[in-house]
């Protein structure tokens, strides 16, 4: 793959992406194409510019990481004044998009969900505190809500409550992954949760969270969602969730703990899928 799309990290940012559409049709009585279109194309260009200027800040920390130590820039295969001019070049066509394109109200939430991102997370948060993800989650509420405003116009309480279906859920995704590779950020020197504590306590708090998450991601549809083949796609999420969520609880193993990520990974893309069939 060219290193340039590495940078962006499209297997991450299509989520926060496909948040912002469903936030939009979810709310816009009748689709405009064109506003929709707009709504793409500064989420992609806003949240790629952060995905890359995260690969710029976190270089050091990368090189140190059998996971990342593959990735362009410790790798050698983008200069650091060539990742740090793209990310901004990205980050501010998307921003300046959103402004301008989709008003004043969505344009903030682009914004928002870029500064959570790369300055909240990634520069302040990620190497001084386990309190890194609760921070930089509200990128995802401020995704969602940038199509949100754009449909309607404003944000009110359903918007707000829906977004943090999508808060709730990136905590306990990213620890488990964070389980599978905590002596990685312990040789790092970052402090993610389960580098930190003992590892059936860390078991315990994703697993639980785990649960929390899909069980309001459920309530969240019987109250806002509306379509049976919508309920169906939550419900399928949820069961996986939860049972593979109670067999990493009964078996304490890596192995349980990565199947319950690997499972529970899909349930949030089928609950920002189930709005949009409303």
């Amino acid at each position: 793959m060219n290193p340039y799309i590495v940078l962006i990290k499209p297997r991450v940012i299509w989520l926060l992406i496909l948040a912002s559409v469903a936030g939009y049709i979810y709310a816009a009585p009748q689709i405009d194409w064109t506003k929709l279109g707009s709504l793409l194309l500064a989420a992609t260009l806003s949240t790629a510019g952060s995905a890359a200027f995260n690969h710029y800040w976190e270089r050091d920390i990368d090189s140190l990481m059998t996971r990342t130590a593959a990735r362009p820039l410790p790798a050698g295969v983008v200069p650091p004044l060539n990742a740090l001019v793209y990310s901004l070049a990205l980050s501010a066509a998307g921003i300046a998009l959103g402004f301008f394109t989709l008003g004043l109200l969505p344009g903030l939430f682009v914004a928002l969900g870029w500064f959570f991102y790369a300055v909240v997370y990634t520069m302040w948060l990620k190497r001084r505190t386990w309190l890194n993800i609760l921070g930089g989650g509200f990128a995802g509420n401020a995704t969602f809500l940038g199509g949100y405003a754009l449909a309607k116009g404003t944000v009110d309480l359903p918007a707000v409550l829906i977004s943090f279906a999508i808060y709730l859920w990136i905590p306990s995704h990213i620890w488990a992954l964070a389980y599978r590779y905590r002596h990685d950020y312990r040789k790092a020197g970052i402090p993610m949760l389960p580098a930190l504590i003992d590892e059936r306590k860390a078991i315990v708090i994703i697993s639980v969270l785990n649960i929390l998450s899909a069980a309001y991601i459920l309530l969240l549809y019987f109250i806002f969602g509306s379509s049976a083949a919508g309920f169906v796609l939550v419900l399928a999420g949820v069961a996986a969730t939860v049972a593979t969520s109670l067999y990493a609880l009964r078996k304490m193993t890596d192995e349980a703990m990565w199947k319950m990520f690997k499972t529970s990974s899909p349930i949030l893309t089928l609950f920002l899928i189930a709005l949009m069939l409303h």
